[in-house]
């Protein structure tokens, strides 16, 4: 099957903390299979900021889709004003291989939307937003959604699996195959150590931390998810959102936006547009 597209019409910059998609790759770890992470997705932006300059689509963020037609991305992936459209891959593995089965892309114009009303870039908390799409996917093996977290349970010490696209180098070359790496997810003290050591303010309860690792994230796509293994199930518990440090260093930890802190703005939007 060759890949369909659908066309549809309708820093802040702190010292110790960088947000993943400008440091977007996922270092060593593995690459995934067909059918791994159906739910997986990924967008090209269509920037209007430079008028004067060559307009076209770059490569932004990571994205995951909850339903037939809701996506879950990082806040700081859209909140910019000139962002006019995204065009999103389903069903990838490879980003650059028009003919691959199970691909399917669709370009959703920027009034489909959704912000989280309370997101703020100085502390980096409630990095959440959701797209409605025009359409209601088919799902198959390729495209699925992911089931959404229990609120009642914390995931703390759990291993869980990052996955994303991004640079293979600091000159930006990309590497257009999903790749994965499972990480530990580490405990609140732990992470508000760090968070206190870059920002100035209590460790958010709606924030997860995983540990420094060599194999990790940079920190994956922003907006990628961070699953956990729930017998035959894949759980999603967070997107990525930001890096504590201004490297990629396997000592700075990557933090996710804690999916189960917004089950409530996720059910109150979904229908909103």
């Amino acid at each position: 099957m060759q890949s369909k597209i659908i066309i549809s019409l309708t820093f802040l910059a702190l010292v110790r903390f960088v947000f993943p998609n400008k440091l977007d790759r996922i270092i060593n770890g593995h690459y995934a299979s067909p059918k791994q992470f159906p739910y997986q997705t990924f967008m090209d932006k269509l920037d209007l900021s430079n008028l004067h300059g060559p307009i076209g689509w770059r490569r932004h963020c990571g994205g995951i889709l909850i339903s037939s037609n809701l996506v879950l991305t990082a806040a700081h992936c859209l909140d910019k004003p000139d962002i006019y459209a995204v065009k999103i891959y389903f069903g990838a593995l490879n980003l650059w291989n028009v003919t691959e089965e199970g691909k399917q892309i669709l370009v959703v114009k920027r009034d489909h939307f959704v912000i989280h009303n309370e997101w703020d870039r100085n502390i980096i908390v409630n990095d959440i937003a959701m797209i409605k799409l025009p359409i209601s996917l088919i799902l198959n093996d390729y495209i699925k959604s992911v089931q959404l977290p229990n609120p009642e349970v914390q995931y703390q010490f759990s291993e869980a699996i990052s996955s994303g696209w991004g640079n293979i180098d600091d000159k930006g070359n990309m590497d257009p195959k999903l790749k994965y790496y499972n990480p530990q997810i580490v405990s609140d003290s732990k992470c508000e150590h760090w968070y206190k050591s870059s920002i100035a303010s209590a460790f958010p309860a709606s924030l997860i931390c995983i540990a420094p690792n060599e194999n990790r994230p940079c920190g994956g796509d922003s907006g990628s998810p961070l699953v956990i293994r729930q017998e035959s199930n894949l759980v999603l518990v967070g997107i990525t959102s930001f890096i504590i440090g201004d490297n990629c260093g396997p000592s700075y930890p990557v933090l996710f936006t804690r999916v189960s802190s917004h089950l409530t703005w996720i059910r109150d939007n979904e229908n909103q547009i």
